[in-house]
C-alpha cells in the first residue's frame, strides 16, 4: 500500500487483509483498518459450486463480476450473472454465489457501512424478482469532459447509501479535483497514474485506490489504450460532481 497525501491509498493487486467471504478467496485492501470511513472493498474468487448464504444487518452490499458467470442468489431469487454485471444486496438480504464452472467467478464487493455479513438460512421466495441486477452494456454512456462513465447500482435499483459506475479513461490527465464523497476505486483494464498534489503512484488492472472526501487528485492514463475502472462512492450521486 501507498499513503498519498490527503489519506489517498493505493494498494497492489494483492494486498488487502484477508476476510472471511463464505466460500470465497478474498482480499479487503479498503476497509477502516487500511484508512477508509464508510466503505469496505473487497475482491471474492468463488470456485465451482454454492457459497453460503450471508447478511448484513445494516449494511448494503454492491456487486461487480470482473469475470466468470454463475447466478447470485438474493432473497430466495436467483439472478443470473456474468462479467460486466453490477448486483445490489439490500441490508437484511439472505445472499450466496453458485459457480456452475471450473473458471473462477471473481467479483468485486463493496460494503456500506463496513459491517461483518453473518451466515444465514436462505429463505425461500416470496412474490416476483424484485430488480437487483444490470449489466454494463445495458446502460447508457455519459460524458464527462474527455471522459464518461455509466451507472450500474444507484436508486434506480432500490440502493440508498452508495452509487457504483464503471467509467473510462482515454490518453489524457485530468485537471487536479476534489469530491464530497468518498470513493473506492478497482482498476478493471488499463495501466496509469494516480496523482496527489504532492506525490503519486501507479496503478494497473487489480489496483484498488481510497480516495477520502475532499482529497485533490487526478488519475492519467499515459498509455495508448483506454483505462477501465470501477468506481463505488458515499453518500450516492453522480460521478461527474467535482470541485476543481
Amino acid at each position: 500500500m501507498k499513503v498519498l497525501a490527503g489519506g489517498a491509498r493505493v494498494f497492489g493487486p494483492e494486498e488487502g487483509e484477508g476476510s472471511g467471504a463464505a466460500g470465497a478467496r478474498s482480499r479487503t485492501p479498503i476497509c477502516r483498518q487500511s484508512g477508509a470511513q464508510q466503505l469496505a472493498q473487497t475482491i471474492q474468487e468463488y470456485g465451482r459450486g454454492r457459497a453460503a448464504a450471508r447478511a448484513h444487518s445494516a449494511a448494503e452490499e454492491i456487486l461487480y463480476v470482473v469475470s466468470g458467470r454463475g447466478a447470485c442468489h438474493i432473497a430466495g431469487f436467483r439472478y443470473p450473472i456474468e462479467s460486466g454485471s453490477g448486483v445490489y444486496v439490500p441490508a437484511g438480504a439472505a445472499w450466496s454465489v453458485e459457480n456452475p464452472s471450473d473458471e473462477p467467478l471473481v467479483l468485486v464487493s463493496v460494503c456500506c457501512p463496513e459491517e461483518p455479513a453473518q451466515e444465514v438460512v436462505e429463505p425461500a421466495p416470496a412474490g416476483g424478482p424484485p430488480r437487483r441486477v444490470v449489466h454494463e452494456r445495458d446502460c447508457e454512456a455519459i460524458p464527462s469532459g474527455d471522459r464518461h462513465f455509466k451507472l450500474l447500482v444507484d436508486k434506480d435499483l432500490g440502493c440508498r447509501q452508495v452509487t457504483q459506475f464503471v467509467g473510462f479513461i482515454p490518453p489524457s490527465k485530468a485537471p487536479f479535483h476534489s469530491h464530497t464523497y468518498e470513493e473506492a476505486i478497482y482498476i478493471l483494464e488499463g495501466t496509469g497514474v494516480a496523482h496527489t498534489e504532492q506525490e503519486s503512484a501507479v496503478f494497473g488492472p487489480g489496483t484498488s485506490i481510497y480516495l477520502p472526501p475532499g482529497t485533490r487528485h487526478c488519475l492519467e492514463n499515459p498509455g495508448t489504450a483506454a483505462v477501465k475502472l470501477l468506481g463505488v462512492f458515499y453518500p450516492s450521486g453522480s460521478p461527474a460532481a467535482r470541485y476543481d
